[in-house]
């Protein structure tokens, strides 16, 4: 497999385990997701008894993919809803144009 040299690569610990991630992006970022895997992996520890880490981790997905599933719908609402604004902006914008392009 070739990897790209001009990745940097980021050490990163999840539940006291080293791991390595290459990216272009943000080193902190990066950490900052293992930061927040890790706050999750700890909460589904303390809330089941799974004690396989293969386990654990698959309902670490799991949580973080409803996560971010429920966000996406979220974000779709928002922009439904900005777009409708906007488009009421719109026609009271040409609606006042026209008026105004009516007077003397």
């Amino acid at each position: 497999m070739n990897q790209d040299p001009s990745l940097k690569r980021v050490p990163i610990d999840v539940l006291g385990h080293q791991y390595f991630v290459r990216t272009d992006g943000d080193e902190e970022h990066v950490r900052r997701v293992a930061q927040y895997v890790n706050t999750k992996s700890r909460e589904i520890m303390e809330t089941t008894q799974t004690v396989s880490t293969v386990d654990l981790f698959i309902k670490v997905a799991i949580n973080l993919a409803d996560e971010l599933l429920q966000e996406r719908s979220a974000n779709e609402l928002l922009r439904q809803k900005v777009a409708e604004e906007v488009q009421e902006l719109v026609s009271e914008i040409d609606l006042h144009l026209k008026e105004v392009s009516k007077k003397p």
